[in-house]
């Protein structure tokens, strides 16, 4: 262990991890077309490095007031049970559940060991913003050159085009659907700026958000782009003194900027959808939620091949919902356990981080997550990466 240590090895992992989730993320699945392997996420090579990271820094450090943690355990413990029960019996897909409890694990070593990330010249932090401007740059790239999504399966490159009668333009680069794409650039962006003294100066700092809002552009995700400013607006009101109730010069520049721009936006989506029907969304979750009466077990391998008659002109194959998915996909029980651990560190962390600069991240995470299919197991410890900087790193150092 003194050998790892001096190595940095736990480090070194974290930053494998970055890059196979940023750079190379390849994967296994029993397809290999771009839906189906999205829903069906088997074994990753950056989940391998995380759970050797985890396991270097649990012999290293353990988990402090391991005891408090014992509630998150136990439910972790029975959604796993329950997950193999229903696994065994009627779905026969295990690799969510493992994915999932990865997540979920790195969630609380990250929280429960509080690790260094920054020793000498390993800053974790700051390659890892490196490594998310290098992506979303090839991202802009691989966008002009004509293709929507890149697809790195069983050991096969897929390029993906839109077909040309598609309705929208939109964006994929490395993520299942424009709207995880979109989830994860507002959650880059959230932690760019929390960490914007990582940054040479204030043009890089500029320039390196203005590449995610172009490429959160490029999705079309209007519910992204929208909870981009509850991010900015978070950031807005943790510069202002409250004491002296006195903004600085920046931070209002920086606010009427915002006001102009949503302006803009807002009127072009109210041009480009009715946001009165939610795009459909009451009606899908009633559909939905018939289904998951039908079927309490849920629909195992049936999910995204069977589809939902939503309205007379609109059929789907999932419930644009996280939470909802989850019960569909992997039965009621599971999915249950599955948002309440999710929903508790989204409320541990807010308590935790005590920011409006994390609580309109959040606001911002659920919304995209309760109008979409937003996040895969894949992606999950990723974004745990981001919740864990922005909502508790910043107030440990």
């Amino acid at each position: 262990m003194e050998w790892l240590k001096r190595q940095k090895a736990d480090l070194w992992l974290l930053k494998g991890f970055c890059v196979f989730m940023l750079l190379f993320p390849a994967f296994y699945s029993p397809y290999t077309d771009v839906y189906q392997s999205a829903y069906y996420g088997g074994f990753s090579w950056a989940y391998l490095c995380l759970v050797l990271y985890m396991g270097i820094q649990l012999l290293r450090q353990g988990i402090e007031n391991w005891k408090r943690w014992l509630p998150y355990l136990a439910l972790l413990v029975i959604y796993n049970l329950l997950s193999l029960y229903f696994n065994y019996k009627y779905l026969h897909w295990y690799w969510e559940q493992i994915n999932n409890s990865i997540a979920f694990l790195f969630f609380m070593v990250l929280a429960g060991s509080k690790p260094r990330l920054e020793e000498g010249r390993q800053d974790t932090i700051r390659f890892l913003l490196h490594c998310i401007v290098l992506s979303n740059l090839a991202s802009m790239i691989y966008f002009l050159m004509g293709y929507t999504k890149l697809l790195l399966c069983n050991n096969q490159f897929v390029f993906f085009e839109l077909p040309g009668n598609f309705y929208e333009t939109r964006h994929y680069w490395l993520y299942s659907h424009k709207s995880e794409y979109a989830l994860m650039l507002v959650a880059f962006i959230a932690l760019f700026v929390c960490f914007r003294e990582k940054f040479m100066n204030w043009i890089t700092y500029a320039a390196s958000i203005l590449i995610l809002l172009v490429c959160l552009y490029l999705t079309h995700s209007w519910t992204g782009m929208a909870g981009v400013f509850l991010i900015f607006l978070g950031a807005l009101l943790d510069g202002i003194d409250i004491r002296r109730i006195q903004w600085k010069k920046q931070y209002l520049a920086v606010g009427i900027l915002l006001l102009l721009v949503a302006g803009g936006l807002g009127y072009k989506m109210l041009s480009e959808r009715d946001i009165m029907s939610l795009g459909a969304r009451p009606q899908i979750w009633t559909a939905v939620l018939g289904a998951i009466r039908h079927h309490p077990e849920g629909w195992g391998m049936r999910f995204g091949e069977s589809a939902i008659q939503a309205t007379e002109t609109l059929l789907v194959n999932n419930g644009h919902n996280i939470f909802l998915n989850s019960m569909l996909r992997f039965s009621v029980p599971v999915g249950i356990c599955f948002s309440i651990l999710f929903l508790g560190i989204a409320i541990y962390s807010m308590i935790k981080s005590k920011s409006f600069l994390a609580a309109g991240m959040w606001l911002a995470l659920l919304i995209l997550l309760n109008m979409d299919y937003a996040l895969m197991s894949l992606q999950m410890a990723q974004l745990f990466l981001i919740i864990y900087l922005v909502c508790f790193y910043k107030r440990k150092v």
